[in-house]
């Protein structure tokens, strides 16, 4: 049994998305290979990715890197983001990483926009829109789903000096849209000494803020409180460079649980509600998707009467207030409401452990969730045990039984090794 519910990443030297990648690879867990990376990469792209893996010295350190070439890799496409989502929701991906991957990219998306003067979905995304790259997001949101991450502990990264080559030419560094991702956020680590080059790419830095938003438990900003944090693994990622200048160009993730893993949380945040009586199923349907994508944290709908009796839908999501900006835009590109409505709301969380035990060779993520009491408080009290979905599914799979089958097969184990919660 191995407990893994938080990940401390910690971007001393540098950030990019194969250097994450990387680093989840080097931690050897065995729910998640190179193997398995291969698998989903020979998904999107049947027949065309090469992946490769080796130990290499950085100065002092050393740390895996991994390199992900295409035929694209040398002269990639101008793709936009609805091409790329596209590719992302065939992929054999989780809902929860399939949604992490595209929030990823728009997050992108919308940063280059800022920095064109275009909207995000005119955005060509020139090197972002190889499929190297979208292999890099979508294999870190497939490690994340695979390793059981609920809960991320994010340093601030080190973003370089100097300048850079890109697409649009020589750029300062860091590059417009690596600014753009990183803009309100403090504890970001600079360097005005020797020019070491780009350290943070764009990719990186959004990587690093949906590992903030979606995972950080409420943080604004980057600077990692570890106290409390119990590692059980290290890994370290590699970037393609080994510059004199600067600490060495690694990236280091470690996996563990935080002491304070079984305690439950208050925590504020918006709720946006709009009354919708012209739309299709289908397109309400899309626009929850969309909604989630862009950062929500629980999107859902409700039936309603409205003026003149129509029957109409009621959506309501949370969002942290740092990302009802980009929700109310998407509401308005996406629906045909003519007014969004919100308010700050408190949300009591109840505590919750994580563990993964194996059956038949499938490792199986067990949940348990710590009651709170009236109070708002929680300690080791009463708890409830429940199996991740996805891996139910691949355990039936492989074993030929019924879901059912496999839930009550999951559970008799995770309470024989757990106990009693």
């Amino acid at each position: 049994m191995t407990e893994s519910n938080t990940l401390l990443v910690e971007p001393f030297g540098g950030m990019a998305g194969d250097m994450f990648l990387a680093a989840l690879l080097d931690l050897e867990d065995p729910r998640f290979r190179i193997d398995d990376l291969q698998r989903f990469a020979e998904a999107v792209v049947p027949g065309e990715a090469t992946l490769g893996a080796e130990r290499v010295w950085r100065r002092s350190l050393s740390g895996l890197h991994l390199d992900v070439s295409t035929p694209e890799t040398s002269s990639p496409p101008h793709r936009g983001l609805a091409e790329l989502s596209a590719m992302v929701e065939r992929s054999p991906l989780g809902e929860r990483a399939r949604a992490m991957t595209i929030g990823v990219l728009r997050r992108i998306a919308v940063a280059e926009g800022r920095v064109h003067d275009c909207s995000p979905e005119e955005v060509h995304f020139h090197e972002v829109g190889a499929v190297d790259t979208l292999i890099d997001v979508g294999g870190a949101a497939l490690a994340l789903e695979r390793l059981g991450v609920e809960r991320a502990l994010v340093g601030p990264p080190l973003l370089g000096s100097g300048t850079v080559q890109c697409a649009h030419g020589t750029m300062p560094v860091p590059a417009p849209a690596t600014a753009e991702l990183l803009r309100g956020r403090s504890s970001v680590l600079g360097d005005p000494g020797a020019p070491m080059g780009e350290r943070c790419t764009p990719t990186g830095a959004a990587l690093l803020v949906a590992l903030l938003e979606e995972l950080g438990g409420g943080r604004d900003d980057f600077g990692a409180d570890a106290a409390g944090f119990r590692s059980s693994a290290i890994g370290y990622g590699a970037g393609g460079r080994d510059p004199e200048a600067g600490p060495p160009n690694l990236l280091r993730v470690q996996l563990g649980v935080e002491g304070a893993g079984a305690a439950s949380a208050s925590s504020a945040v918006d709720e946006l509600r709009v009354n919708l009586d012209d739309m299709t199923p289908e397109e309400i349907g899309a626009l929850v998707q969309e909604l989630r994508s862009a950062g929500a944290l629980e999107v859902w709908t409700g039936a309603v009467s409205m003026k003149k009796d129509r029957p109409g839908v009621l959506l309501g999501l949370l969002c942290r207030s740092e990302q009802r900006e980009q929700l109310v835009r998407v509401l308005f590109e996406r629906s045909s409401t003519f007014g969004v409505r919100w308010s700050p709301v408190m949300r009591l969380e109840s505590g919750r452990r994580f563990a993964t035990i194996e059956l038949d060779g499938v490792p199986v993520r067990i949940k348990v969730r710590v009651r709170p009491d009236y109070a708002g408080r929680s300690a080791d009290g009463p708890g409830d045990l429940f199996v991740e979905h996805d891996d139910l599914v691949r355990l039936a799979e492989a074993t030929g039984a019924p879901l059912r089958v496999a839930r009550s097969r999951a559970l008799a184990e995770a309470r024989e090794v757990l106990g009693d919660p």
